[in-house]
């Protein structure tokens, strides 16, 4: 996994109906919708410079990504970074104001932590001298940012403050920890491991301890995302598809049971990410190939329950790693 209903006219007789009530009939309507609602940012990773004015299609591996943000209907798409190289993983502070992300340069093999303000301006490197950095993500009050490190040969979990001084490692260097991410309330974190050979979902405290094994299947899971109010986990697993290109998305509750599939279609979704109000997730999928003879990943939104699955973002690039801004 790579990090719209249509609306029927109809004929008939002329009614005058007050303004006033269509405009707060076409509210309600909208509102109740949600998916056809413009307020909400989301910030996403994509290829689309790379391939700009070129005929050619893009790769399943995108040489040069930026971040970009866009409503949450897909319009008004804006590039907030301007990079040679991979800027991925972005993710806002809960405030709003800042966007973390990695980034690796084209000159330099290892990734490392940047952060920036929410318009694309100020960007700051926090972390990734000699390291391979990534994966970040704020905790709720803002103290600290959550990501992954090599620094200790496989890819351990490590904390750091905003301005990157402070960093400690909460994970044992032995494991190969990655995708963590915080509880709404700050106490603990929800991550990935093949501590036992394949890719287990994990929960732990914040600070590393009382580590728990939340998924006991054959397939490989990853991507778990908290939902705002605590009670569920959105992730990927392949279902036993035994590809790497073919995950669905699922969620269960934050103890690991009652496991559900919400997506269903023949491609490989991933990169869950829940609004603020907890009625919708967005994610990246390459269900509908765009006519390119590859799986371009586009953005897509649906409801919590997986209904009203619409592809927001269509082009020939690369578009993944979704985050709706707090």
């Amino acid at each position: 996994m790579l990090k719209m209903s249509n609306l029927n006219n109809r004929k008939g007789k002329y009614f005058l109906i007050p303004l006033t009530f269509i405009l707060v009939l076409s509210s309600v309507l909208f509102s109740s919708c949600g998916l056809f609602a413009t307020s909400g940012t989301i910030i996403f990773t994509s290829n689309r410079v790379q391939i700009a004015g070129s005929q050619q299609y893009p790769s399943l591996q995108p040489l040069d990504t930026e971040i970009y943000s866009m409503d949450q209907n897909g319009n008004n798409i804006i590039k907030l970074t301007d990079t040679i190289g991979l800027s991925q993983d972005a993710s806002f502070s809960p405030d709003g104001k800042k966007i973390v992300f990695a980034y690796n340069s084209m000159d330099a093999p290892n990734e490392g932590i940047y952060v920036m303000d929410a318009d694309g301006k100020n960007i700051i490197r926090l972390s990734g001298d000699a390291d391979q950095d990534s994966d970040p993500s704020w905790s709720p009050d803002g103290k600290w940012i959550l990501f992954c490190s090599t620094r200790a040969s496989d890819s351990g979990m490590y904390k750091m403050t905003p301005d990157g001084k402070t960093q400690v490692q909460l994970t044992p260097s032995a494991e190969l920890d990655w995708e963590p991410s915080w509880s709404p309330d700050g106490k603990h974190i929800v991550f990935v491991s093949d501590r036992n050979n394949s890719g287990q979902i994990y929960v732990m405290n914040a600070d590393g301890s009382n580590q728990i094994r939340l998924t006991n299947g054959t397939d490989n899971y990853g991507q778990p995302a908290w939902s705002p109010d605590g009670k569920k986990i959105a992730f990927t697993t392949n279902n036993g598809n035994n590809t790497e290109y073919n995950d669905s998305i699922c969620t269960m509750n934050a103890d690991g049971t009652d496991q559900v599939v919400l997506t269903h279609d023949s491609g490989d979704d991933g990169s869950p990410e829940w609004s603020p109000d907890g009625k919708q997730i967005v994610f990246s999928s390459n269900r509908d190939w765009n006519g390119t003879g590859l799986p371009t990943y586009e953005i897509y939104i649906m409801k919590a329950n997986g209904s009203n699955q619409t592809r927001i973002t269509s082009d020939y690039a690369q578009d993944f790693g979704p985050h709706w801004k707090p």
